[in-house]
C-alpha cells in the first residue's frame, strides 16, 4: 500500500515538476510580452487589444464543448485501440465543425457585436482578426486534452508551454516594431494559435492510432453526454475569467480595460502551480477512482494540495503587501491605480491553492453535473456583481466580483467533493508553516515600510529573507513528510547524487 502510494507521488511530482517548469517558462515569456504591449501601446490601445484577445480566448473555450476534458477523462479508462481511436475521432469531429461555423459568423457580424454588444466600435477590426484564430485555438486545446488522457506531459510542455509563447512573443515584437497597433497584437495571438493548433494536430495524427486501420468505436453520444455539462461549466468559467473585461468595455473605457488586464495577469500567476499539478493529477485520480482506491486518492489529494499551497503562498503575500511596487516594477507607473484591485484578485485566486485540485477530482469521479450547477451559480453571481459594482467602482468592482465568485466556487467544489468521497485538503502540514510564513512577511513589511524605500533591490532582498524564513518554517513545523523523504531517495537513486546533509536535516524535523 505504502509503496503504491509512493509510486503515485513520485509520478505526480516528476510530471508536475516538468509541467511547472514549462508553465514558469510560458508565464515568463507571456508576461514579458504583456509588459511590452502595455508599456508601448499605452492604456487605450492596450485595452482595445485586450478586447480582441479576450474574444478569442472566450469563444475558443466555449466552442470546445468540454471535449478536451472529456477525452482527458475517458482515454485512461480504455485499453482497446478501437475505443481509444473512437474517443479521439468523435471529439475532433464535433469541435472542428462547430468552431469553424461560429468563427465564420463572428467574422461576418463583427461590427454589430463590437458596437452594440461590447459598446466599443473601435474594436471591430480586432474582433474580426480574433475570429480567424478561433478554430485553431479550439483544435490546440482539444489536442492538449488528448495528451492529458494519454498521461504524457512532454508534448503539452513543448507545444503549449514553450512553442506557443515563444512564437507569440516573436510575433508581438514584430508587430510592435512595425507599429501595427492593437490589430497587429491580436493578429499575433491568432497566428500563434494557428501554429500551435497545427502542431498539436500533427502530434495526435502521428503519435496516436487516429490514422490507423483499426475501425473506430465512435462514442460521440457518450462523449457529448459527459462533456455537455462541461460546456456550461466552461461557459461559466469564461464568465468568471473574461466577462468583467466585456463589462468594463461597455460601462467604462478602454483605458480601464487596459489597467484591469495588468492586475489580472499578475494575480493569475498564483494559479501556475495548481495548473501544473492538476493537469497530471486528474487522469491519475480517475484511474484510482476506477480501481476504488479511495484512501490513496485522499492522500494523493492532500499531498498535491500541500505542494500547491506552499509554492503559492510567497508570491501571494508579496502581491498583497507590495501591490503598487509590483505593478510599477512590471507594467509601469501608468497602471498603479489598480493596486487595490490587485490585492483583491490575489486573495480570490489564492482560494484555489487552499482548496487544491477540487474540480479536477470531481471531474475524475464523473461528477460533471455537480460542477455544472456549481459553476452556473458562481457565474450568475459574478454577472450580478459585475452589473452592480462596475458602473460605480470600475476595476475595483470587477476585482471584487471575480474574487467573491472564485472564493464561493471553491467552497462549493470542496463541499461537494467531501460529500461525495470524504476527501478534503486540511492537514496540519498545510497550515502551520503558512501561519509562520505570514507572520514573517508581516515583520518584513514593517521593517521595509518603516525604514526603507520599496525599490527593486530592496524587494529582491526582502524576497530572499522571506524565502529563507519560510523554508525554515516548513521544515520546523511539519511541512516535510514521508512522501518528500521518499522523493529525495528516488532522486538519489536516479542521478547517483548524495543528498545526505539534506536528508539528515529533513529526517530530523520529520522524526520530531
Amino acid at each position: 500500500m505504502f509503496e503504491k502510494q509512493n509510486s503515485i507521488i513520485r509520478r505526480l511530482f516528476k510530471s508536475g515538476l516538468l509541467l511547472f517548469a514549462g508553465l514558469v517558462l510560458e508565464l515568463g515569456i507571456s508576461f514579458a510580452a504583456k509588459i511590452l504591449i502595455a508599456r508601448l501601446l499605452g492604456r487605450p490601445a492596450y485595452g482595445v487589444a485586450t478586447i480582441g484577445i479576450t474574444t478569442l480566448s472566450f469563444a475558443s473555450t466555449i466552442l470546445l464543448f468540454g471535449m478536451n476534458t472529456g477525452v482527458g477523462r475517458y482515454l485512461p479508462r480504455f485499453d482497446d485501440e478501437a475505443d481509444r481511436k473512437g474517443i479521439m475521432a468523435s471529439g475532433l469531429q464535433v469541435v472542428i465543425g462547430f468552431s469553424v461555423s461560429c468563427a465564420v459568423l463572428l467574422f461576418i457580424f463583427a461590427e454589430p457585436f463590437a458596437t452594440r454588444v461590447l459598446g466599443a466600435p473601435e474594436a471591430v477590426v480586432v474582433v474580426r482578426i480574433a475570429s480567424l484564430g478561433i478554430p485553431f485555438a479550439v483544435v490546440m486545446k482539444f489536442t492538449i486534452g488528448v495528451v492529458q488522457g494519454l498521461q504524457r506531459s512532454l508534448p503539452k510542455v513543448l507545444i503549449r508551454n514553450i512553442g506557443q509563447p515563444i512564437v507569440r512573443f516573436s510575433l508581438v515584437v514584430v508587430s510592435l516594431y512595425f507599429g501595427l497597433g492593437a490589430a497587429g497584437i491580436v493578429g499575433a495571438y491568432s497566428a500563434t494559435f494557428a501554429a500551435a493548433g497545427l502542431a498539436g494536430l500533427y502530434y495526435v495524427l502521428t503519435r496516436t492510432n487516429l490514422r490507423s486501420s483499426v475501425t473506430a468505436n465512435m462514442r460521440q453520444r457518450e462523449l457529448v453526454r459527459f462533456s455537455a455539462p462541461l460546456m456550461l461549466t466552461a461557459a461559466m468559467l469564461m464568465v468568471l475569467s473574461y466577462f468583467d473585461i466585456f463589462m468594463l468595455s461597455y460601462f467604462r473605457t478602454s483605458g480601464e480595460v487596459g489597467s484591469y488586464n495588468v492586475v489580472y495577469p499578475l494575480a493569475e500567476l498564483l494559479t501556475a502551480t495548481l495548473s501544473a499539478f492538476s493537469f497530471i493529477a486528474m487522469p491519475i485520480l480517475s484511474q484510482l477512482h476506477s480501481d476504488e482506491r479511495i484512501t490513496e486518492m485522499d492522500r494523493t489529494y492532500k499531498v498535491v494540495t500541500k505542494w500547491i499551497f506552499m509554492a503559492t503562498l510567497p508570491p501571494m503575500l508579496i502581491l498583497i503587501f507590495f501591490p503598487t511596487a509590483s505593478i510599477r516594477m512590471t507594467f509601469g507607473p501608468e497602471y498603479t491605480d489598480g493596486s487595490l484591485a490587485l490585492v483583491t484578485l490575489a486573495l480570490g485566486f489564492f482560494t484555489h491553492s487552499v482548496a487544491g485540485p477540487n474540480v479536477n477530482t470531481l471531474t475524475a469521479i464523473g461528477r460533471t453535473r455537480i460542477i455544472m450547477w456549481d459553476n452556473l451559480l458562481a457565474g450568475v453571481t459574478n454577472i450580478a456583481l459585475n452589473f452592480a459594482l462596475i458602473p460605480e467602482y470600475g476595476i475595483l468592482g470587477a476585482a471584487v466580483a471575480t474574487a467573491v465568485s472564485y472564493a464561493g466556487l471553491n467552497v462549493l467544489y470542496s463541499a461537494q467533493l467531501y460529500r461525495q468521497t470524504g476527501i478534503h485538503p486540511m492537514t496540519a502540514a498545510l497550515f502551520k508553516p503558512a501561519i509562520a510564513g505570514t507572520l514573517s512577511m508581516v515583520g518584513i513589511y514593517y521593517v521595509v515600510t518603516r525604514f526603507l524605500d520599496t525599490t527593486a533591490p530592496v524587494l529582491v532582498g526582502m524576497g530572499i529573507v522571506f524565502v529563507s524564513l519560510y523554508s525554515i518554517a516548513i521544515l520546523a513545523l511539519g511541512g516535510i513528510e514521508e512522501e518528500e523523504i521518499m522523493l529525495v531517495l528516488s532522486f538519489e537513486e536516479r542521478f547517483g547524487v548524495d543528498l545526505g546533509p539534506f536528508k539528515r536535516v529533513a529526517r530530523f524535523f520529520v522524526d520530531e
